[in-house]
């Protein structure tokens, strides 16, 4: 059945006036007639009686308009919500993230359920490079990732992030800053490289860069257990500046300033399908961008 019938029928049969019925679909009379015919034709029974004194319902008429009518609304609804959802203000949104972008989120989420409420956000604690692979397989739509990206990603760079030393507040008078003579005899402790490959390859870089092998004393999966353990004189850490915003008053957070300690960190996502509520998100991330760089520690 041609839905455009349906709603000529409907049409002309709430109006029963064939010009404001045809004006109301754009049409002209005599295309009007001749559909109303085509579906009386199909249905094999008249549907309006017309007459010198105008236009009205047969019996049947008015029984199949009462089956029409609710199907037209749930055809118009179907119709309207996709309308909104190739809008991008419908749908659903996998974001992935970790430890070191939660602040990136925690102020781009708010904006975005703010504009599109009826988005379905879900959130990923992931590494960058378990990001990246979701993306690529299609279990996750956007993420928050230390940069360069896969091949197959776009990308946008979003802010930079380096790494810090950090020491427990009863060496902050011995330890001022990354000197490998200060800190090349002290137990270490870092994240799980399973955790943060990302991380733990640029650590072992950067200290290789300047002939240092740190000591090893524990590994972690979480930042907030090292930052524990560093508050308890266990040790020191290298870890990225972003996880430092607000480590406590039993830590010390020591920038690294050598250029080569530093990465970029952007939104990724892919571009092979296009989809409207990735492409409002990513419009969002790139209009707040300039605001989501937090202040240096040091």
């Amino acid at each position: 059945m041609n839905f455009y019938l349906l709603k000529s029928f409907v049409t002309l049969a709430e109006s029963l006036h064939f010009g404001a019925a045809s004006q109301e679909l754009n049409l002209s009379q005599p295309a009007l007639t001749k559909q109303i015919k085509r579906l009386e034709e199909y249905l094999g029974a008249p549907l309006f009686r017309r007459s010198r004194h105008g236009t009205d319902l047969t019996e049947f008429g008015r029984f199949f308009l009462r089956q029409a009518q609710p199907l037209l609304l749930d055809a118009d609804n179907v119709f309207r919500q996709g309308r909104r959802a190739a809008r991008g203000e419908l749908g659903s949104l996998a974001i992935g993230f970790s430890f070191s972008t939660v602040d990136i989120v925690s102020r781009v989420l708010p904006q975005f359920r703010l504009r599109y409420p009826e988005v379905e956000v879900t959130l990923h604690d992931l590494s960058s490079a378990e990001q990246m692979q979701r993306l690529l397989e299609g279990s996750l739509q956007v993420g928050f990732v230390r940069l360069p990206v896969h091949e197959g990603l776009s990308c946008q760079r979003i802010l930079s992030d380096r790494l810090a030393l950090v020491v427990p507040r009863s060496m902050a008078g011995q330890i001022t800053s990354f000197d490998v003579r200060s800190i090349r005899d002290l137990p270490f402790l870092l994240l799980q490289r399973a955790r943060a490959p990302g991380l733990y390859d640029h650590i072992t870089r950067f200290c290789a860069l300047h002939d240092f092998h740190p000591q090893v004393l524990q590994h972690a999966n979480e930042s907030l257990t090292i930052l524990s353990l560093v508050g308890a004189g266990v040790g020191v850490s290298l870890m990225h500046e972003s996880a430092l915003r607000t480590p406590g008053e039993s830590v010390v957070c020591l920038p690294i300033t050598d250029p080569r300690a530093q990465w970029d960190v952007g939104l990724t996502w892919r571009t092979d399908e296009p989809d409207p509520v990735i492409e409002k998100f990513v419009e969002l991330v790139s209009a707040i961008a300039p605001q989501l760089a937090p202040p240096a520690l040091a």
